[in-house]
């Protein structure tokens, strides 16, 4: 299949009114499970306009928790129930799901769901189809050939950060023709109208001052960078507490363990498990931590900015396109405990530079990560690879 810019520059001159009918497409993914990529692709599907666009959302597991809340919008979701293990399966039943919809385009979000795309989408005469590159997959070196064997058989990918767009030039071995950036966008809504929490209710006391850590227990998160400079900071700076939500990983037995065995962590450190209110966690927050060893474009960093929070992140894929070194919080190297430890310090003992750096993060995010600039370049992109004019 021809490239996703070759495409482009095929329809640049040539586009064709908008029909009356609105267009079909398909989005699909491989869960329906909450994490960034599930919830970006949820907020796209919500904000699609209706009068321009039929959408069919398609996952490629079970009725998960995200289902729920799309069917509530009206939108049409089928469930495939195929197991990552059986990609003979997951093909047949998504190329016999399409041909029965006839998608005009298909826009795939994660691994799974861009592998079987591509094949399934081939199979059923689908004339368009679009991945959708979410991490910089630093772990999986066979996702990254996989990608790379199947990538002509799309038009390309979208890229959610430029830093995951140059992995995947570099490392994936993905022709830069095939690769287009729509960064994440976030609604500031819900973090306008979250309130602070009682800090009690969290196991803290009133005059604690709170950081937030909101992530699964995960290798790829840097946790015990996290844990060793808690302890050093804490050490010195008894109000000083993390709060930490998120899903159980990999590492949820070490790190129950690591906390356990340390007095400091033991008080300062509290796990929360899986929260569905983290505006409002972060509205009692003062400053999010993110030490990640890699990333693709983090939720959590542009929900952080949108409550007006400081963010102490690291210099990975996407978090240093968001975070703005000195004005809108810290950016330090991966694996770097007292970087980490440094610029937590920094943070307790100079609050007023905290709460301008967040302030700063707001003003950032309204300019360039609203959630609707994220649609309307989905959209923009979709009209120009079908060739049609899209009008405000």
């Amino acid at each position: 299949m021809r490239t996703l810019r070759a495409r482009l520059a095929e329809t640049e001159s040539i586009r064709s009114a908008w029909p009356a009918e609105p267009v079909t497409v398909c989005l699909l993914i491989t869960d329906l499970n909450i994490g960034g990529a599930e919830k970006a692709m949820v907020n796209l599907a919500f904000g699609l306009a209706k009068s321009r666009w039929r959408v069919h959302v398609i996952n490629l597991g079970g009725d998960e928790p995200l289902a729920e809340k799309l069917r509530g919008g009206g939108i049409d979701v089928h469930f495939l129930r195929v197991s990552k293990r059986k990609p003979v399966q997951a093909v047949r039943s998504l190329a016999r799901l399409l041909r029965e919809i006839r998608p005009q385009l298909l826009q795939c979000f994660m691994f799974h769901a861009n592998v079987a795309g591509r094949l399934a989408a081939w199979a059923a005469g689908v004339p368009w189809v679009l991945g959708g590159l979410r991490v910089a997959e630093h772990q999986k070196g066979w996702h990254l050939t996989v990608d790379r064997l199947t990538a002509w058989m799309s038009l390309g990918s979208v890229c959610v950060s430029e830093g995951v767009r140059q992995f995947s030039i570099t490392y994936g071995g993905i022709p830069e023709d095939r690769l287009w950036v729509i960064p994440n966008g976030v609604d500031v809504r819900p973090f306008d109208a979250a309130t602070p929490l009682d800090k009690r209710s969290l196991g803290f006391q009133p005059s604690d001052r709170l950081a937030l850590f909101a992530g699964r227990l995960d290798p790829q998160k840097g946790l015990p960078y996290l844990l060793d400079a808690v302890e050093v900071v804490a050490a010195s700076r008894p109000q000083w507490k993390l709060v930490m939500t998120g899903r159980e990983g990999t590492e949820s037995d070490w790190f129950r363990e690591r906390v356990a065995e340390s007095e400091i962590l033991s008080r300062h450190v509290k796990w929360l498990g899986f929260r569905d209110d983290v505006p409002a966690l972060l509205k009692t927050a003062e400053v999010l931590l993110l030490p990640s060893l890699w990333e693709g474009m983090p939720n959590v960093v542009l929900e952080a900015m949108a409550a007006s929070r400081a963010v102490i992140g690291t210099d990975v894929e996407g978090t240093h396109e968001l975070v703005v070194p000195g004005e809108t919080g810290w950016l330090i190297p991966p694996e770097n405990t007292e970087a980490l430890a440094a610029a937590m310090a920094e943070a307790f003992d100079k609050p007023d530079r905290t709460k301008r750096y967040g302030e700063a993060g707001r003003k950032r995010v309204e300019a360039k990560y609203t959630l609707s600039g994220t649609i309307r370049a989905y959209e923009s992109l979709w009209a120009r690879v079908l060739g049609l004019e899209l009008k405000a």
